[in-house]
This record gives C-alpha cells, sequence and structure tokens, in this order.
C-alpha cells in the first residue's frame, strides 16, 4: 500500500512541476501578510517546496516500513505506528499525503491567478479544506474497533462493539455528506461574495461529523445497558 501512496506522490508532485514550469510565469508572489496582502515575490519554482512535502511524506513512511521488516526485534510503540502495525497508521500517512497534495495545488492555485490580496477568499479556503479534511477523516470510521488516531473514542462506547460499529457507519455517511455540502457551500460563498455560505458550511461539518455521530452513539449506549 505504501509503494502506491509513495508512487501517486511522485505524480503529483510530477503535474504540479509541470504546471508550475509550463503555465506559471517566472515571477510570482510568494508570501502574504496576515492581512491578506501579497508582500513578496520571488521564483515560481519556489511552490516546487509544496510538491515536494507529500512526496517526503510518503517517502519517510515507505522508509521506515522496509527498515522495520528488516529488524527482528519488537519494536516501541513509535516503531509500530511507522511500521503500519497500529490500528490504522497505513490510512494516516494516506491522509496527510492527500492533505499536504491538496494544499501543494491550493498554493500553485493561488500563485498561477496572481491574487494580490487573498483576503476575500480566505474564508472558503479554510472552508474547502475543513471539507476535504472532514470527507477522507471520516472515510476511516467504519471499521468496528475502536481507533485511537481516528473515530469515535467516546468512553461510553468501551466495551460496546456493536455500538462502535453503527456509531462508526452513521459518522461516515454523515462525514461524506457534510464533507461535499461544505466544499459545496464555500464555492458557492465566493460565486456570491458572500461569507454566510461559509458559516452554514461550518456548523453543517461541526453537526454532522462530532456532535450527531457523538449523541447517537450515546443513544446507542444507553439502550444496551450498563456493562
Amino acid at each position: 500500500m505504501r509503494k502506491i501512496i509513495f508512487t501517486v506522490a511522485v505524480v503529483n508532485a510530477v503535474l504540479n512541476l509541470m504546471v508550475i514550469g509550463i503555465f506559471m510565469p517566472a515571477e510570482v508572489i510568494t508570501l502574504y501578510a496576515l492581512t491578506g496582502a501579497a508582500v513578496m515575490w520571488g521564483s515560481k519554482w519556489f511552490f516546487g517546496i509544496y510538491a515536494a512535502v507529500p512526496l517526503m511524506i510518503s517517502g519517510i513512511f515507505l522508509l521506515a516500513d522496509k527498515s522495520g521488516q528488516d529488524e527482528d526485534e519488537e519494536g516501541n510503540a513509535l516503531d509500530d505506528f511507522l511500521e503500519g502495525k497500529s490500528g490504522r497508521a497505513e490510512n494516516i500517512d494516506i491522509l496527510l499525503t492527500w492533505i499536504f497534495a491538496v494544499i501543494s495545488w491550493v498554493m500553485t492555485g493561488l500563485a498561477l491567478n496572481n491574487i494580490e490580496n487573498i483576503g476575500v477568499i480566505m474564508p472558503s479556503i479554510i472552508v474547502v479544506m475543513l471539507s476535504v479534511f472532514v470527507l477522507f477523516t471520516s472515510s476511516l470510521y467504519s471499521g468496528s474497533d475502536v481507533c485511537r488516531i481516528c473515530g469515535i473514542n467516546a468512553a461510553w462506547l468501551e466495551g460496546r462493539p456493536e455500538a462502535i460499529k453503527r456509531s462508526h457507519r452513521l459518522a461516515t455517511l454523515l462525514g461524506i455528506m457534510s464533507g461535499m455540502i461544505g466544499a459545496c457551500l464555500a464555492a458557492w460563498s465566493l460565486i456570491v461574495n458572500n461569507n454566510l455560505p461559509n458559516c452554514v458550511a461550518v456548523a453543517v461539518l461541526l453537526a454532522a461529523a462530532f456532535i450527531v455521530p457523538l449523541a447517537y452513539s450515546k443513544s446507542l449506549a444507553k439502550k444496551s445497558g450498563t456493562k
């Protein structure tokens, strides 16, 4: 699996660099102030750094996985995590690679459009990123076991595998739906030049990805009775 992730990261980096080399002007905005205004210009190849980050992340996990296979002694908790032996550790490197790949394209898009002030679109960018994060992480909930990295780890679910499974199924469905809705609302916010859709998107994401699944899991735990 990690070879596939690394291969995808390589393809992502190559495509990103091709876009930078072919379509991006030689000098672009490389730094924005906290106000969102452009404050520094530089070489377009600066954005190759963003393309290299997901490649580096997937490469580190791949090397750790290979080095772990050559060791006969039992590793510690960190070794187990890096070698994919703890819960959904493999999903974590997929998540990190995916998120930083999305960031690389967002930064490339900003440079391509030469936006002088990103303050007006930053709320929508944040909501899009949050929506993608919720959508992806929600897809990790479907397992029936408690995951210490990602999932519903409420104390009232301890020792109740069926309640955990049902709660994660609902969290998966609502998380994926809310992620899609959130991204659409963020796009609509840009079209109408109003941040109200972004506010609605954040509320939907919080309710669908966290509040409703937790409330549902609490209800299931009560129905199943005391351990």
